[in-house]
This record gives structure tokens, sequence and C-alpha cells, in this order.
């Protein structure tokens, strides 16, 4: 199933296309940085920060309406029955299992984990439990959207290929989580990227792809918080 938009991009437009790329993946990452460096509470910053993606995803709504002329969601969402629904949330959470195998993949080679960014928000999402279902319902829902629904179709218009957006976009992905500072955290969420985004290009559903994104997040954190409760 593919949407033959690519070759109909004249210079100006994939330049917008481009740009637009840019700026989903930049914007957010410039304003993690500078919300790091204002004295909030910890809590707080962790709630502030998390508009910035809300801000972002309008953003970029804006910017595909008037700049590129088109809808956000340029692929054509595909309905799926109940069942076949379900089973995908299912089995997208199952595979983050071999994914967090593989991330753990350093480790085999001697190479230390710096689990320091991680550890400190442990603490703050196990008093403030609707910060965390906060956090990672605006992950499901921002994320998906700006990385699949927007930044791997836009890539798609600018590869022949079916391949090369999957693996740009989940980069892109991996990328955004270098905040944490955790080797292991950049190649879960590049496996993961390239999980949902080969699910994306296949199936054409985003509400799926939010919904298995938010309970991964939640549900890791939440095993998080009580292993780091345990081991103190």
């Amino acid at each position: 199933m593919t949407d033959n938009l690519n070759s109909t991009l004249t210079s100006r437009q994939k330049a917008i296309t481009i740009t637009g790329i840019a700026l989903a993946v930049i914007i957010p990452v410039l304003l993690s940085i500078l919300f790091t460096r204002i004295g909030l509470a910890s809590q707080d910053r962790i709630f502030y920060s998390r508009f910035i993606f809300w801000v972002e995803l309008l953003f970029i709504g804006l910017y595909a309406y008037r700049l590129e002329k088109q809808k956000f969601l340029i692929w054509t969402e595909q309905k799926q029955d109940a069942g076949f629904f379900i089973i995908s949330v299912v089995v997208l959470y199952l595979l983050s299992i071999p994914a967090g195998i593989l991330s753990n993949i350093p480790r085999l080679f001697g190479l230390s984990e710096n689990n320091d960014a991680l550890k400190r928000l442990m603490p703050i999402f196990f008093q403030h439990q609707w910060l965390l279902v906060f956090t990672a319902f605006t992950a499901g829902v921002t994320e998906e959207l700006l990385f699949r629904g927007y930044v791997l179709t836009r890539l798609a218009r600018l590869f022949k290929d079916q391949v090369s957006p999957i693996i740009i976009s989940a980069l892109l992905f991996s990328a955004l989580h270098y905040s944490y500072k955790s080797l292991r955290e950049l190649i879960f969420a590049f496996v993961i990227g390239l999980i949902y985004g080969y699910y994306y290009q296949k199936y054409r559903n985003i509400v799926v792809l939010i919904i298995a994104h938010f309970l991964l997040d939640l549900i890791n954190l939440e095993i998080s918080i009580h292993f780091t409760k345990m081991i103190k």
C-alpha cells in the first residue's frame, strides 16, 4: 500500500518538506535543553516541558496547513476491526521485549550505562503518579503524530524506496531521547522507531501506535519505579 506523492514534488516543495522535518526534530530538542537551564522544581520542569511537544505539534500542524498546503496526516487512515486493533496493540507492546534485549547488547562488550537521568525521574514519578500518566500520554500522542504521522510520511515523499524513510525516522526518533544520556535508551528508541514505522507504513493506523506507545511508557515507567523502590 503506497501513496504515490514523492514524484509530484517540486524543488520548492522538497525544500519545504525538508524544513518541516528539521523543525519537527530540532525545536523540541532545543526547547528541552532550554528547560533544563530554568530554575524550576524537578516536577514542575517535567510538567511544563511536556507542553513543548503539544506546542510543537500545533506548530507543525499549522506548518503543514499553511506552507505545505496539505493535511497533517497525508496517509489515509485505514479502519481496522476491534480484534485486529487489540491484537496490534498487544503485539506492538510484546515486541518491546526483544527491543529491550537488543538495547542491552552494549553491556556484553563492557560498555557502562549511565542511568543518572532516568534514576532522577523515578522518585518524582513515584510521588506524583499523575505526572507519570501525563508524561506517558504526552509521549504517546505527540511523538507518534510527529515522528510517524508527520516525519515518516514526509520522508516517504522524498525517497522512492520504503526502507529509507523508516530507518531515518527511527534515527531521528532515537535522537530525540539523547537528553537521557543513555546508550540503552537510544538503541531502544531506534528499534521501537523501526517497528512502529513499519507498522504505520503497512497498516496506516496512527491510533494503534498512540495507544501502544502510551501503554509502553506507562507500564515500563511503573515497573522502573517499583524496581527502583525495591532495591533501595
